[in-house]
C-alpha cells in the first residue's frame, strides 16, 4: 500500500513502567482515564475558586463529529464546575464577523479559555480566525504564537490531544525506551504538537505525512503507532506486527454514519496488544486535558 505520509529522530526515554504484551487486544478506557483527571479538577475548582470559569466554544456549521465532540466538552465541563458556552454560527457567517465574535469573547472578564471548533467552512481562513484568539486564552494551543512557543519549549499550554496521547501511554505503563515509534499524520492537533513534545523529551520517532510513500513498511516495523489522519481504514491488521500498540486519534464519518478512526478496528483486534479505539479512547481524555488547561488558567 502506498500512501502519502519524512522522518524525525531524537533519543529515547521511557514514560514509566513496562508495557505488558497480551495476546488479546486490550482496549484503552478513555472514559475511566478522563474521570480520574476530572475528579481532581473538580476538587481544585471547589476548593480554590470564588467564581465559575467559562470556556467559550466557537462552533460554525453542523459537522456531526464536531457536534458530538462539543457536546462532550459541554457536559464534562459542567460536571466539574466550568461553564461551557457554545456559540453556534451558520456556515454562511463571514470571516470578518467570525473574527469579531472571537475578539468579543477575548474581552469577557469571566472567560478562562476560548476554542474554535474545527473544521471551519472553506470560505474562512482558518489561521486568521485562530490567531484572533488571545494566546493567553488559547487552551487548544492553535494560535501561531502558542505553536511557536511549543516548538521553543516555552508553551503556555500543552495541546490537549497530544497531551491525551502521552497521558494514555503513561496510564498503561507503556515503556518507550528501545521502541520503534511511528506518528502517522502531521496535522496541528496531533502530529505536529506530539512531535514537538517527544523531541523536547528526546524521544526518537518517525513521522509519516502525506508525502511518505512507504507507509505500509513503516507501520509494519512500528512497535507503537500513533495516528491522527482522519482516514478510515488507513491502518489495517495486515500491516501491523503482533503486539503493536495503536493509539488512534483520527476521526471521520463512516458510510453508515458512525464515527470511526484511522485503524480498522476489526482487523487489528487480536493482533494489537493495546488499542485506543474510536470513539471512546483518545477523545474523552482530550476533553479532560482541555479542561485541565482551563482550570490551570482559572
Amino acid at each position: 500500500m502506498k500512501s502519502g505520509f519524512g522522518t524525525c529522530t531524537g533519543s529515547f526515554f521511557h514514560l514509566c513502567g513496562n508495557a505488558s504484551i497480551d495476546p488479546m487486544t486490550q482496549f484503552v478506557d478513555g472514559k475511566k482515564i478522563a474521570d480520574d483527571i476530572l475528579k481532581v479538577l473538580a476538587l481544585r475548582l471547589r476548593s480554590g475558586q470564588k467564581f465559575q470559569p467559562k470556556l467559550v466554544v466557537i462552533f460554525v456549521g453542523e459537522n456531526r463529529a464536531s457536534a458530538s465532540y462539543v457536546k462532550m466538552k459541554q457536559r464534562r465541563g459542567e460536571e466539574i464546575g466550568v461553564a461551557v458556552d457554545v456559540r453556534n454560527f451558520p456556515n454562511t457567517i463571514t470571516q470578518e464577523d467570525l473574527i469579531t465574535q472571537v475578539k468579543n469573547a477575548n474581552s469577557e472578564s469571566d472567560v478562562r479559555g476560548i476554542i474554535v471548533q474545527l473544521p471551519l467552512p472553506k470560505h474562512i481562513d482558518r489561521d486568521l480566525v485562530l490567531d484572533s484568539v488571545d494566546p493567553r486564552l488559547d487552551v487548544d494551543c492553535l494560535t501561531s504564537e502558542n505553536k511557536k512557543r511549543l516548538i521553543d519549549g516555552k508553551a503556555l499550554f500543552v495541546p490537549p490531544a497530544a497531551a491525551a496521547v502521552i497521558k494514555i501511554l503513561e496510564y498503561y505503563n507503556v515503556h518507550l525506551e528501545g521502541k520503534n515509534i511511528l506518528i502517522v499524520g502531521s496535522g496541528d492537533l496531533i502530529g505536529k504538537p506530539l512531535a514537538a513534545i517527544l523531541l523536547s523529551k528526546q524521544i526518537a520517532f518517525e513521522l509519516a505525512n502525506s508525502q511518505t510513500e512507504n507507509l505500509s513498511e513503516l507501520v509494519t516495523k512500528a512497535d507503537i503507532i500513533i495516528t491522527g489522519v482522519g482516514k478510515a481504514g488507513l491502518i489495517s491488521g495486515s500491516m501491523i506486527k503482533d503486539g503493536a500498540i495503536i493509539i488512534d486519534a483520527g476521526t471521520t464519518g463512516s458510510d453508515e454514519g458512525e464515527i470511526v478512526g484511522d485503524a480498522d478496528q476489526e482487523s487489528v483486534m487480536g493482533k494489537a496488544s493495546l488499542l485506543a479505539p474510536v470513539p471512546g479512547g483518545v477523545g474523552p481524555v482530550t476533553v479532560a486535558m482541555l479542561l485541565q488547561n482551563v482550570v490551570r488558567l482559572a
